[in-house]
């Protein structure tokens, strides 16, 4: 008897020890068929792709939305979630039901063989008792739901990051530091300010690319009374790789981009700047390419003049410079990048003028080419002719959220948070005629009830403008008054 009570004390203790963790005794999700070793696609976004899935953040919500522990507690989010849905928006299923964000507009969830990648605010709490919101938790996940584990917390919301397949890389109070999955974190490089964190959109598990990795300078110790600096990278393992040295030509660095290459090679851009018996000065915008083993694999050329401002295309293709209203590659004729042979005037034929960080995506279509832009909070689209821009064709009219992570191309699909319809993620085929926008995800108790009534108090003309234009997810009982 005795024993039996023993046994009974021992099991409800470890009942109890299993509680105590990340999720708590909240159901964890154990979703099946996701294929871990498919190549990942538009990772670093709101919407990744992975064999017959995508990944995606259910919504958006601001920080001041968390006002206690329990509106990021794990088991009780909804928007702005992780959800899981057949590429076709069907088998909508939870994944992570927490809250995925930070203030951070350039990154979103990954996605790296049999793991999912994201951020959330902390849930910390101080010595007071305020909750550290604005603090950074870091988190992966198996795609089955299962195994959620924090990798790190730091300071603030801002902060420059990447998931890689081996560890996370942040920079935080000017120290580039490294924590692995597997083992202690160490500090790589200190005194660091200039540092570029490229995005490993593609991710083929078991090969390696040379954008899974940050890139930074570094000013030697010793550099006999010239200024000069090192470019180099840490890979995936923490590895410190030496890549172009300005010793010889007392050059310093300044990295502009990292750009993924076709082979898993990158592009490496950065601005020079020569030392001359005292002057120091710009001399244009430079790059070179690295290799898988991170190496130079490609001499240095220059692709614009200084304080350029670019579209990066290819090492071999070169840039888009945009200067005056104007978009082109130029040609480079002793150490000056003039215009090219096709320059476009970022006019449309009904003279409506397109700023260059208002272009979203260049992009073949049917043969053609083809610029998309934001304007406002509308999608319009161009044909890019010869050397001039076609008439603009509206594609989605407002409601386009392009002030957080930015929307996403996946195929013909454009995925974007839609805030005429509280702020979730929306669906819609570029090129099918007649397509409409279709929710993708779940809405909150609230919000449904919200947008049913919204629905309800609609007079018959935006009732109809809003059936041409929204594909309806809920049966037409839940509108009965």
């Amino acid at each position: 008897m005795k024993k039996n009570i023993k046994f009974i004390l021992i099991s409800i203790l470890l009942i109890a020890l299993a509680c105590v963790s990340l999720v708590g005794c909240t159901k964890v999700p154990k979703l099946t068929g996701g294929d871990p070793n498919a190549t990942t696609y538009n990772n670093n976004s709101l919407v990744v792709s992975q064999g017959d899935y995508i990944y995606f953040v259910n919504g958006k919500i601001s920080v001041d939305d968390i006002a206690t522990k329990k509106d990021n507690k794990y088991g009780n989010v909804v928007k702005s979630a992780i959800y899981r849905a057949k590429k076709d928006g069907s088998d909508v299923q939870v994944l992570v039901p927490q809250v995925a964000m930070d203030s951070n507009n350039s990154n979103g969830i990954s996605v790296l063989g049999n793991y999912l990648y994201f951020t959330s605010p902390s849930t910390t709490t101080g010595k007071d008792g305020t909750l550290q919101k604005t603090n950074t938790d870091f988190y992966r996940v198996e795609i089955s739901g299962k195994n959620l584990k924090k990798i790190a917390t730091i300071q603030g919301n801002t902060n420059q990051y990447k998931f890689t397949d081996k560890g996370l890389f942040y920079l935080l109070n000017n120290e580039l530091v490294y924590v692995p999955y597997k083992g202690k974190k160490k500090v790589i490089a200190e005194n660091v300010s200039n540092t570029y964190f490229p995005v490993t959109s593609t991710y083929v598990p078991g090969s390696s690319d040379a954008s899974m990795a940050v890139y930074y300078t570094q000013s030697p110790e010793e550099n006999d009374g010239n200024p000069y600096n090192d470019l180099k990278c840490v890979n995936a393992d923490g590895e410190v790789k030496d890549i172009v040295s300005g010793k010889e030509g007392d050059i310093s660095y300044s990295i502009k981009s990292v750009e993924s290459e076709a082979d898993g090679s990158v592009a490496v851009y950065y601005e020079k700047t020569p030392y001359d018996n005292g002057r120091n000065e710009v001399v244009g915008l430079f790059g070179i390419k690295v290799n898988k083993e991170f190496a130079k694999s490609a001499d240095e050329k220059q692709f614009a003049n200084k304080n350029a401002t670019v579209r990066y295309i290819s090492y071999n293709e070169g840039v888009y410079v945009f200067e005056y209203n104007k978009m082109y590659i130029p040609v480079i004729e002793n150490g000056i990048a003039k215009e090219g042979s096709v320059v476009y005037k970022l006019y449309t034929s009904d003279s409506a003028s397109i700023p260059s960080t208002d272009i979203f995506a260049i992009r073949e279509e049917n043969g053609k080419k083809f610029m998309y832009y934001f304007a406002s909070n509308a999608l319009l689209k161009v044909e890019m002719l010869a050397d001039s821009l076609g008439m603009a064709e509206e594609i989605i009219e407002a409601n386009i959220v392009t002030d957080y992570v930015k929307p996403v191309i996946l195929g013909n699909t454009f995925y974007y948070i839609n805030s005429g319809y509280y702020n979730y993620m929306y669906s819609f085929d570029l090129l099918a005629e007649g397509a409409k926008h279709s929710i993708v995800g779940v809405r909150t108790d609230a919000d449904k009830a919200q947008y049913i009534k919204f629905v309800q108090d609609m007079d018959e003309d935006a009732k109809a403008d809003h059936d041409k234009l929204i594909k309806e997810d809920l049966p037409a009982e839940e509108f009965k008054k």
